[in-house]
């Protein structure tokens, strides 16, 4: 199971989601995949602290629980054991279940994500929890066949119709929102010579020829991308990505689904073959998307509707597998060092944080939330230390 922890920027709008809208604080963190995939990581204790700092968690399900869950007692008491448990002490705003699950092979899973998203939300709304705590499940931006132009965008005819449509008929009638896991930088690194490096950055140009290194997130001017179809002006890849996602959403009948960032990042580090995975890269990136959020914007088909976004992830994963970039997402080193500086930090920020040694040791052997909470705390007290929170209205 993963856990996915949030300082919150913007709130989503009530009105479509059902519930109260999250206390705007300072960004929104994706913590996934920091943990062995049999763990089970507390969501109990950020109240404990006894000061309200508007840290929300989404509690993530992984694809390997999805099929238990279609069960509807064990479901049930899922939502008893982990949630109702724990709120509202504890300010649990989602559940995702499963992740990209429709870009994978898994057939039997693909089959079992509805029925365990439904009968989650009805344990939900037994307890009363379904206007505060949303379902929903994270996608892989491969499951659309067409991104460009963005008003063109489409779902792969197979995954849509099998599986997106009941699904988004649910999201519909839940009030929930559709997350979508864009990264601009897989579209560069496969076409380092005609994707624009400031554009996939939301930076200005690179005065270097053939495949670009390196974009400075100070530079001033931009690339703009007109959508033919539309006339709209795209300034950077991300908004691109996400707007064909509306516009695959609406080519279905669904015009009203918020659709919500799940995870989206640049590596600080990568092997030779992997184009524009730098550290100042990645800076500008992260960059550009806190400063961007922080002014809330909405795309330009949805003007209206501010992007909310994650950022992929809190820390390097210095031991997960594949190319070098994978285990070079994070804002900060295993040794609890800032990567680099990506706009947020306070200046004592740049030493290391005992409290992350507890947390980032959670045996895969733990299995009970109850045992858990000093490992929240240690989460929280990391947080708090590491970003400027001066934003923040302390209870």
């Amino acid at each position: 199971m993963a856990f996915f922890l949030s300082s919150l920027l913007f709130p989503l709008s009530a009105s479509r989601l059902r519930r109260p809208p999250w206390k705007p604080t300072l960004l929104f963190v994706l913590l996934s995949e920091l943990f062995a995939d049999n763990s089970v990581v507390a969501v109990n204790g950020l109240s404990n602290l006894g000061i309200n700092y508007g840290i929300s968690v989404i509690v993530g399900i992984g694809n390997e629980d999805v099929a238990s869950l279609t069960n509807t007692d064990y479901a049930a008491n899922w939502v008893q054991t982990n949630i109702a448990y724990y709120y509202p002490a504890t300010q649990i705003a989602g559940i995702l279940v499963g992740n990209e699950v429709f870009s994978g092979d898994d057939s039997q899973l693909k089959m079992d994500l509805l029925l365990a998203m439904e009968n989650l939300y009805v344990a939900l709304q037994n307890l009363g929890l379904d206007a505060h705590v949303f379902v929903s499940t994270a996608h892989s931006q491969a499951i659309l066949s067409t991104s460009f132009p963005p008003s063109s965008g489409s779902f792969a005819s197979d995954i849509g119709s099998t599986y997106l449509s009941p699904m988004l008929k649910f999201l519909e009638n839940a009030g929930a929102p559709f997350m979508i896991n864009p990264y601009p930088y897989f579209a560069y690194k496969a076409n380092p010579n005609t994707v624009s490096l400031q554009y996939a950055l939301s930076a200005a140009p690179s005065t270097s020829t053939g495949a670009q290194t390196s974009v400075a997130a100070s530079s001033v001017s931009a690339t703009v991308v007109t959508d033919p179809n539309t006339g709209l002006a795209y300034y950077n890849l991300l908004d691109a990505e996400v707007d064909a996602v509306y516009a695959a959403l609406a080519a279905l009948g669904y015009n009203d689904i918020e659709v919500i960032v799940s995870e989206t990042g640049w590596p600080s580090a990568g092997d030779s073959d992997e184009a524009g995975a730098t550290l100042e890269n990645a800076q500008a990136y992260n960059s550009n998307l806190i400063a961007r959020l922080q002014r809330g914007q909405g795309t330009p088909a949805k003007p209206n509707v501010p992007l909310v976004a994650f950022i992929f992830a809190l820390f390097n994963e210095d031991m997960k597998y594949g190319p070098t970039s994978e285990r070079h997402y994070g804002l900060f080193n295993p040794d609890r060092t800032p990567a680099y500086d990506f706009g947020l930090l306070s200046t004592s920020s740049k030493s290391t944080v005992d409290p992350y040694s507890v947390y980032y040791h959670i045996s895969s052997s733990i299995r009970w939330l109850p045992q858990l909470t000093t490992y929240t705390l240690a989460v929280a007290a990391f947080l708090i230390h590491c970003f400027l929170l001066k934003d923040l209205v302390l209870c």
